[in-house]
């Protein structure tokens, strides 16, 4: 599946379940329609979505998904770092990376209306929902 080209719409619905971070719970049903309009806004940037079908090959770069604890509704959007080049960067940049990454998530969503749990820009932005209680 080519992130770049074609339907975002069916690539987002095909991706909202192939980006749920390895090792994490499966989505709820808001969840999952949540994690289908933020898989569209990560394509039309055109940025890679984390794919647990490539990332079984070791190919674990892209936008992933989990779902926020204790709230059935909520998604943290987490930049997962290809593993095999930050062994080749000092801790102090992959921190700095992921950092930089997470800020770039959280101003495109929230450029696109999704309502966002305040934090500092560094942490995966918490998606509460499409848009803000009141927008």
């Amino acid at each position: 599946m080519d992130p770049r080209g074609g339907d975002y719409r069916q690539q987002a619905r095909d991706f909202a379940v192939l980006a749920v971070l390895e090792g994490e719970e499966g989505l709820s049903g808001e969840q999952e329609e949540l994690a289908r309009a933020v898989m569209e806004v990560v394509l039309l940037a055109g940025l890679a979505p984390y794919n647990i079908e490539a990332a079984a090959d070791g190919e674990e770069t892209g936008v992933g998904l989990a779902p926020a604890p204790g709230n059935h509704r909520a998604l943290r959007v987490k930049w997962q770092q290809d593993p095999a080049a930050a062994r080749h960067l000092t801790p102090e940049l992959c921190k700095a990376q992921q950092a930089a990454m997470h800020q770039a998530l959280h101003t495109i969503l929230s450029a696109h209306r999704f309502w966002i749990e305040d934090a500092p820009l560094s942490e995966a932005p918490l998606v509460l929902g499409r848009t803000r209680p009141g927008h």
